[in-house]
């Protein structure tokens, strides 16, 4: 059986969406998917692992490691995933992530919300793609006619070593920042600390400070006050990119890829309370619209939600529209719907099985609901949404 390595750390958020998008192209060819994992690869190893296995090729989620020594892969058609190009080989395939689409969504959701101004707060360790984020970025507000005012990183390299040092160089960023001002934090462990610094200086989010990070790490994003929006990257399409580049390569007997980068973009916004800036001046219905976004798959009613306001159901409702929209139930329809064209993307799950898990009460009203809404059945959409790269 021919077979691929694969080298990833578990540890990352991404590692489960990138091994599914792989195992995805990998299916319909027979091939078998050889995790090597949490092991930085060496020379020696890789090639130990080439000798046992003898695959066609192997891919490396290079953003799983803190270091790398690329040129292990040397002997072997190799595609890296999200590393820094200036790290790797000048000839090595890589797919990484689009900084510029990312940047483009989050200024779009910050816009929305009524920001005067925007803002971009980096990672405390220099990395590149907090760098490349920040340009991205920097570019959308220039573009919609908005100054960005960009949280500069210290010549000193290590300044911020001390997470206490970075803290307090946060606040004063932030005390300076115009009002209202929409945040982009280079990823969501930056983001909870904007909002930390944000809570110790009395600032309101999203009343003052709107706040947005990226990878939608559901721990993190869960367990902030507020909790944080976040653009969502589509890592299975990162998996599926690496896999079809690799068996292209292996196709052809090319050790490297002529076309040396693709770019896999987001799956969207995960919109939580950090940006829901439109809610603010109405506290229940900003306390309904979590408890919709958290509870809308677990067969949550209107009512259920009404009974959050302290006035007669139709009153909520007009109070619950005015601040989102909407009417509550639309508001649960829209979640849900979100919630199922995600499992169509990110999993291989039955179409019954989504129709269970966002709420619906059997698969028929799931099927025409979803296809009133989108214009087309679900499998199709999934299968126009997973079009192979």
């Amino acid at each position: 059986m021919d077979a691929i390595l694969y080298f990833q750390s578990s540890a990352k958020w991404s590692a489960g969406g990138k091994l599914a998008g792989v195992r995805e192209i990998a299916a319909p060819s027979a091939i078998h998917v050889q995790v090597v994992d949490n092991v930085a690869p060496d020379a020696g190893s890789v090639a130990e692992l080439a000798a046992f296995w003898k695959p066609l090729g192997a891919i490396v989620d290079a953003g799983s490691f803190e270091w790398l020594d690329a040129t292990a892969f040397s002997a072997l058609p190799t595609v890296f995933i999200s590393g820094d190009a200036s790290a790797l080989p000048r000839n090595a395939p890589l797919v990484r992530h689009d900084s510029a689409a990312t940047a483009r969504l989050a200024a779009r959701e910050l816009l929305e919300t009524g920001s005067a101004e925007l803002a971009f707060v980096p990672s405390r360790e220099r990395r590149h793609w907090s760098e490349e984020r920040g340009h991205a970025f920097e570019q959308a507000a220039r573009l919609n006619g908005r100054k960005c005012h960009t949280m500069r990183s210290p010549e000193n390299a290590g300044a911020y070593d001390d997470p206490t040092v970075w803290q307090r160089s946060l606040r004063d960023f932030l005390r300076a920042l115009p009002r209202p001002c929409g945040i982009f934090a280079a990823n969501d462990a930056t983001a909870a600390e904007v909002l930390a610094a944000a809570r110790f200086e009395g600032l309101e989010v999203p009343g003052d400070l709107a706040v947005i990070g990226v990878d939608n790490f559901v721990e993190t994003c869960e367990n902030t006050v507020p909790t944080l929006s976040s653009v969502e990257p589509d890592f299975r399409a990162a998996g599926r990119m690496a896999a079809a580049r690799l068996l292209d390569m292996t196709r052809t007997g090319a050790r490297h890829s002529a076309a040396r980068s693709l770019s896999f973009g987001p799956l969207g916004v995960v919109r939580r309370a950090s940006t829901r800036r439109v809610a603010a001046s109405d506290r229940h219905a900003a306390l309904a619209l979590e408890k919709i976004r958290r509870e809308a798959c677990s067969g949550l009613r209107a009512r259920d939600v009404a009974s959050l306001f302290p006035c007669s159901r139709r009153m909520a409702d007009a109070r619950f529209r005015k601040a989102a929209g909407r009417s509550i139930l639309e508001e649960i329809h829209a979640v849900r719907l979100e919630a199922a064209k995600r499992l169509l993307v990110q999993s291989d799950m039955p179409l019954k099985a989504i129709s269970d898990f966002c709420g619906f009460e059997n698969p028929n009203s799931m099927r025409k609901f979803f296809r009133r809404e989108t214009g087309a059945a679900m499998r199709v959409w999934r299968a126009k949404a997973r079009k192979s790269p």
